[in-house]
């Protein structure tokens, strides 16, 4: 049985993505998303490759930086990055399918901590991520669709 807050996180979610090429170009996928959390998950390509042929640490920043900004929007309150960091544990080579889970740690009325985990295939971490989010002001989608929309 789905929640209420993972339906809202759902539909939040699927409207925060609906115009993010840069998640679409990337090959980037929701696996799961819940008030304050997100699972996404990536498959490295060849062009995603720095000189090292190793997966660019860009691209891992934007695949968690998706995460991020899937689970700090999940309640339907706009948020954006205050400041984000990542460390870079393990190489990411082409094929890899990478997924960054995004766990929140503090909400705060203004500002929220998240940390994401981006682990490979056999469940290696292969970078960590904190960020930051603000709250601004209004909502990802409209309150009163998301009262009369059908799950799913």
């Amino acid at each position: 049985m789905i929640s209420e807050s993972q339906t809202l996180a759902q539909r939040v979610v699927r409207a925060l993505l609906q115009d993010d090429r840069a998640t679409f170009m990337l090959g980037m996928a929701v696996v799961s998303v819940d008030a304050g959390a997100a699972c996404i998950e990536m498959t490295v390509r060849q062009d995603m490759l720095n000189g090292h042929m190793a997966c660019h640490g860009g691209i891992l920043f934007a695949l968690a930086d998706t995460a991020f900004a899937c689970a700090c929007n999940s309640r339907n309150q706009r948020a954006v990055t205050a400041g984000a960091q990542i460390d870079f544990l393990r190489r990411a080579a082409e094929g890899d399918i990478l997924r960054a889970t995004a766990v929140e740690l503090s909400a705060g009325r203004r500002l929220s901590l998240y940390d994401v985990n981006i682990t490979n295939q056999i469940g290696e971490t292969v970078a960590m991520f904190r960020g930051k989010s603000c709250s601004i002001n209004g909502t990802v989608i409209d309150q009163e669709w998301v009262a009369q929309a059908p799950s799913g």
